[in-house]
């Protein structure tokens, strides 16, 4: 950036130099009119460098006090470009400062990095009722939420209030339980497939991951029908969503896409059929970044069948002794699950669908390599990491 305005001042100060020469020129071969528009023209150009260099001054001198900060919330990364402020009260962090920090520096053990539709708001309102885990994205009274901070943070990080809040939480622990928090966690389900996301949280050491997968196929209806929802509902970042597909696929030319389309490979707001395959996305963005001994696998149908199997596993992986307590247990089995049934535009077990689930059986087949489907993702959804090394 300092190369590039010193660039700049050398080809305004050429300019100026050029237009005070044509005016000695001009004053020579006495051209009054033109001669005194020059003059005009290049005072007001010399104020205007004049201006830029003092401000350019005032900012280098305050450089240190002026820091872009996010403003960390539950929005989309457009809107999230509106709330870049800074303040004398800031303080700047290298990019290189997640490369230097351990879980504990930044206040964050664990993160949920994915998938989308395979459990993981259930997991995000449910592990913060244990007494030793923590989950940041909302206010110390309010209800869990996602947090896009690794997303969000761009090239700089101001970590201030991720701090406040953790000592918050860690402040009210003490005083309800008597104890302070064993974990505190993030949770975005979109950090998997965001590779400069996925190194962000990489280079925090020590930290762990916890995935969810699910079913293929089930996955990719439940996502699918969860953004025909939200379009029915008025989301208008949504009418903005670029529908992309293959070249030799003729697309419905409908919107929201249709089932059709997504299966046969049309990308949109997320939903991609390439998603499917869990266990490439997750050999190519995981481990080479995180060891597996850090990383759970976490499947929707388990947490279904046998969910005590599922927390006790976790909390193992916490390395965390203690259950829920009964009473809050019996709140947690007896609550429905999270947006269940709530999203039913399509299902592959109708008739006018078996096209539709022949093409993404053959697609899942073809794309699963050595291993079946079936095989895989027992695999997957017993937790056994080592399945896909």
């Amino acid at each position: 950036v300092q190369a590039r305005h010193q660039l700049v001042f050398a080809l305004r100060s050429s300019s100026l130099a050029s237009l005070a020469m044509w005016n000695l020129c001009l004053c020579g071969v006495a051209v009054f009119p033109l001669t005194v528009a020059l003059w005009v023209f290049t005072i007001i150009f010399a104020a205007e460098m004049s201006r830029n260099v003092f401000v350019g001054y005032v900012r280098a001198k305050s450089d240190d006090a002026r820091v872009p900060q996010v403003m960390l919330s539950n929005e989309t990364l457009d809107q999230q470009h509106s709330h870049f402020r800074s303040g004398p009260t800031e303080q700047r962090f290298p990019p290189s400062f997640m490369n230097t920090s351990s879980a504990s520096d930044l206040g964050i053990d664990f993160a949920i990095v994915g998938f989308p539709k395979t459990g993981t708001t259930e997991l995000l309102h449910n592990l913060p009722l244990h007494s030793r885990i923590g989950m940041l994205g909302a206010d110390l009274e309010g209800a869990p939420r996602e947090d896009y901070l690794f997303r969000q943070m761009g090239q700089w990080l101001n970590p201030a209030p991720y701090f406040a809040r953790v000592d918050a939480m860690q402040q009210r622990s003490v005083e309800r339980a008597g104890h302070r928090l064993s974990v505190i966690g993030i949770k975005d389900p979109g950090i998997i497939e965001n590779e400069d996301a996925m190194r962000r949280v990489a280079s925090i050491r020590d930290i762990k991951l916890i995935v969810g997968v699910r079913e293929p196929m089930a996955y990719f209806q439940s996502y699918y029908n969860y953004r025909c929802a939200e379009v029915a509902g008025g989301a208008k970042w949504l009418e903005e969503a670029k529908v992309v597909c293959p070249r030799a696929y003729n697309h419905s030319g409908q919107f929201p896409p249709t089932w059709r389309d997504v299966v046969n490979g049309c990308k949109w707001a997320g939903v991609d059929r390439q998603d499917l395959l869990f266990a490439d996305i997750i050999r190519t963005h995981v481990f080479p970044l995180v060891p597996p001994s850090r990383v759970l696998l976490v499947s929707t149908e388990g947490l279904a069948a046998k969910p005590r199997e599922i927390y006790q596993l976790i909390f193992d992986f916490f390395g965390i002794h203690e259950f829920f307590q009964e009473e809050v247990w019996r709140i947690i089995v007896s609550k429905p699950r999270a947006n269940k049934g709530r999203h039913s535009f399509v299902s592959m077990c109708d008739e006018g669908h078996r096209e539709e689930h022949n093409t993404l059986a053959c697609f899942l087949h073809q794309n699963f390599h050595a291993k079946s489907t079936l095989e895989l993702y027992k695999a997957l959804s017993d937790g056994s990491v080592q399945s896909i090394e």
